[in-house]
């Protein structure tokens, strides 16, 4: 089976692409993202099935009753944001067994069995699956994927948007959400280098790669999905139209603050006009020079580079003052003593000397 690894760049839609894919029958996944993390690693130390089927329960609780998953608000499915869903634990272990009979698996067939396992026991047929999407979500999750498990018949999707967006929008919304109580500055140089250099950390896993774009998705999604549909050779149904998850619409996370649904198109319109409260001037100048291959491969625009320009690289920007200043009013006194690392680490790293020229992959659902 085809692993399709999907990653996201800076709020760039990889939820939501997964949900499209909700209820296509020639693709296995669980809902929400693969973390790959120490606990994650400890299932697969085990030999006894019923341990190791026990041990991903306990990793992945949420999936089995999303009333528990009120961050990405799986609690609150459906026309009325009222539905949930819930899989038994005993027939997942029960599937999971019996998928198992095998002695000798490896890490990755184990995997592939706890996923076909939680679609038996969410009464769903697997006889004609041909993908398997890991959402690993993270670069950094993604790379101790590819450590864990070598995997040759694999493909990277990367969801993003226009790098300014990617910018704007975490900071808008993770200094909002829960009044700012877990966005410091080394969650901002996260979201700035995964902006600037997130494709190109991907490309030097040398697999192959395709880019999906969030405005596609919005503007041009039946493109899109046609389109994927197409390179991966799996049917193309109106169900790919629909965001859901076990079928239920699915109206966005917490962070964004919003019920997205179908006014999704208007409400990105209305984030594009708020990159003031976000970018000095000098700012875009910055971020658009240090982006501009990205910025001209998939939106069409040519950015004219400031190089001598020297407040644009050195001066603080917009972003860090906003969150300097939230970390102030949060009085954490780690967070306060990392402003000077990461203020020195943007300026030294961020930079064009850093940033490779590479062959920048091909967009699904447009010409790039």
């Amino acid at each position: 089976m085809k692993a399709l690894v999907l990653v996201t760049g800076g709020r760039g839609g990889s939820d939501f692409f997964q949900g499209l894919l909700d209820s296509h029958e020639q693709i296995l996944q669980i809902p929400g993202i693969l973390r790959i993390n120490n606990e994650f690693l400890e299932i697969f130390n085990s030999r006894n099935n019923n341990e190791i089927s026990e041990k991903f329960i306990k990793f992945v609780p949420l999936i089995f009753d999303s009333r528990q998953n009120k961050l990405e608000r799986h609690d609150k499915l459906g026309p009325k944001k009222n539905q949930h869903y819930r899989v038994d634990k005993k027939k997942f272990n029960f599937y999971f067994e019996k998928l198992s009979k095998k002695k000798y698996l490896n890490k990755l067939a184990i995997l592939e069995n706890l996923y076909k396992a939680y679609y038996l026991a969410s009464n769903r047929k697997i006889q004609k699956l041909k993908l398997i999407l890991l959402h690993t979500h993270t670069v950094d999750y993604t790379k101790k994927l590819f450590l864990f498990e070598h995997i040759n018949n694999c493909t990277i999707i990367h969801t993003m948007r226009h790098p300014i967006n990617a910018l704007q929008s975490p900071v808008i919304n993770w200094l909002k959400f829960k009044q700012g109580k877990v966005f410091f500055p080394k969650d901002l140089y996260f979201q700035k280098d995964l902006a600037v250099n997130g494709i190109y950390d991907l490309l030097n896993f040398n697999k192959k790669m395709y880019i999906i774009l969030l405005e596609n998705l919005i503007h041009n999604k039946k493109k899109v999905m046609r389109e994927f549909c197409k390179i991966f050779e799996i049917n193309y149904t109106e169900n790919l139209m629909n965001c859901t998850y076990f079928g239920k619409q699915w109206w966005g996370d917490q962070i964004s603050g919003r019920w997205i649904g179908k006014n999704i198109k208007k409400q990105k319109n209305q984030n594009l006009n708020k990159l003031k409260d976000v970018f000095f001037d000098s700012d875009l100048l910055y971020f658009k020079g240090l982006t501009h291959c990205i910025i001209k491969k998939y939106f069409n625009e040519n950015i004219q580079i400031y190089k001598n320009k020297f407040y644009c690289k050195f001066a603080p920007t917009k972003a860090e003052l906003l969150v300097w200043k939230n970390t102030f009013k949060h009085k954490k006194i780690k967070h306060l003593l990392s402003i000077p690392y990461f203020y020195l680490k943007r300026i030294f790293f961020l930079n064009s000397f850093f940033i490779k020229k590479r062959i920048l992959p091909h967009s699904i659902g447009s010409k790039k």
